[in-house]
């Protein structure tokens, strides 16, 4: 079951990073408001060095980088052509 009202697409600008602490962060679209749900988009985690990323998609994807930005670049689904 996907997750319903999700935006399909997002650019690089549409992402909201925030940090909860030094080596975590929550990943939004700026497009939703912060108090839906649905703008929560995933998590980043960094342990020894190495990004982990857990996306809020049917099934829940986890993907591992070598650092911050392109980590976040996992949850951008649309890149300038």
């Amino acid at each position: 079951m996907m997750i319903t009202g999700r935006l399909h697409t997002r650019s690089r600008d549409d992402i909201r990073v925030v940090a909860l602490s030094k080596r975590e962060w929550r990943i939004s679209d700026g497009r939703i408001a912060t108090d839906d749900g649905l703008s929560l988009i995933g998590f980043i985690d960094e342990n020894h060095g190495v990004y982990e990323v857990m996306e809020f998609v049917d099934p829940v994807e986890y993907a591992r980088f070598g650092n911050l930005e392109r980590a976040i670049m996992h949850f951008v689904t649309s890149r300038p052509g």
